[in-house]
């Protein structure tokens, strides 16, 4: 039994007796990705388009040291009143056990998403891109541990690949070089979060029952134990070219100097987002809503064959 404080909504934990499908979300959209009060709107919008799919949204944080799996209206009033009174912790995979003990409140980035949503007994967990391998890492060893946690959580990732702030070659030669699986979802070409393309090449899937199927085999062996990440091109219509918005993310790097750590990806994209003059933010959205409807279908078909 985990002795983790896991609180569940109703509605999650219903849908856990009942067997029905279950989508995991991270809560970093409101702490920390998204500016107040646009980001609670998106929350809602991503739960929505989750039930609009069948499938049951079970958005994941931290709130006075308890690990919610699923917000209920009450919660997300709290999380929104710590946020504007005393601010809200970016807790990643080693921060739970502190947070834990000193009843933190925050938003779950990929990696403790994916540990919470695991120990729910959720299987697939949509979120915008995965952190990785930052750039310059030769000097600052900076790999994020999204990395790490899909090396050991088997949970199905959707995301619209790595976060065009990070070096994409190095991330993905680093997922390679840990056995993670990684498919890009009717696309042979791995995205770079904000445009469609990337210039690397990833193994293409064009039916969902191969994904699930190859997952729940993948789960039977031991000794592969790990997550997946199924890579979800942002829409053609919202995408940023990649040659303009890696002009953009050089000018925003250029603002960084003395930010490090968990701290620059958020400062980063807000850089960003005054840059171009909110056109990255919109993207985002978009990617976010594109990548929760892929993974409520993963979700339910995953559901069907379980």
């Amino acid at each position: 039994m985990s002795i983790l404080p896991i609180v569940f909504s109703e509605e999650v934990r219903s849908a856990l007796n009942e067997g029905r499908a279950i989508l995991a979300l991270e809560s970093t959209v409101i702490s920390h990705g998204l500016p107040y009060p646009l980001s609670i709107e998106v929350l809602n919008e991503l739960e929505s388009v989750t039930r609009a799919n069948g499938v049951v949204p079970a958005t994941i944080c931290l709130l006075d040291g308890k690990c919610l799996v699923g917000m209920q209206e009450r919660d997300k009033e709290r999380f929104i009143d710590k946020m504007q009174d005393e601010g809200l912790s970016k807790i990643a995979l080693r921060d739970i056990p502190m947070a834990i003990s000193q009843k933190k409140s925050g938003g779950t980035t990929v990696s403790a998403t994916m540990l919470l949503a695991h120990k729910a007994g959720i299987k697939v967990f949509a979120t915008g891109g995965i952190g990785g391998v930052h750039r310059n890492w030769q000097d600052s060893k900076d790999i994020s541990m999204d990395i790490k946690a899909l090396e050991d959580i088997p949970v199905i990732v959707v995301c619209a690949g790595a976060k065009a702030i990070l070096d994409i070659p190095a991330t993905l030669e680093t997922l390679e070089s840990k056995s993670i699986p990684v498919y890009g979802w009717q696309t042979d070409e791995f995205p770079s979060f904000y445009s469609r393309e990337s210039g690397l090449k990833v193994e293409r899937i064009d039916d969902l029952d191969s994904l699930a199927q190859s997952f729940i085999l993948q789960t039977a062996i031991t000794e592969l134990r790990r997550g997946m990440l199924l890579a979800n091109p942002i829409p053609k219509e919202s995408e940023i070219p990649f040659e303009r918005i890696q002009l953009l993310i050089e000018d925003a790097l250029k603002s960084a100097k003395g930010i490090s750590g968990k701290e620059l990806t958020p400062f980063l994209l807000d850089a960003l987002a005054h840059i171009s003059d909110g056109e990255s933010v919109q993207a985002n959205i978009a990617l976010l809503k594109n990548n929760v409807h892929l993974g409520s279908l993963l979700a339910r078909k995953l559901s069907q064959l379980s």
